[in-house]
């Protein structure tokens, strides 16, 4: 599996995807510009940790915001 195929990603889904592939996950919260933190967690940047590791990024949804 490749780091970019998580990118909007539900949180959880992320979580059990990466899970499976073996990877050691570290989560990183980050808000929307105007602090609007409703909805679900989905996945905006994924970067590859020395060690096998990766970080995820992840924000809230902002429902009416999609693009």
């Amino acid at each position: 599996m490749q780091i970019d195929n998580l990118l909007t990603v539900e949180l959880d889904t992320a979580l059990e995807l990466c899970r499976l592939a073996g990877w050691q996950v570290k989560v990183e919260v980050t808000s929307p510009p105007r602090g609007e933190s409703t909805g679900r967690y989905r996945v905006l940047r994924g970067r590859e940790l020395a060690g096998g590791g990766i970080l995820l990024t992840v924000a809230r949804d902002v429902p009416g915001k999609e693009v």
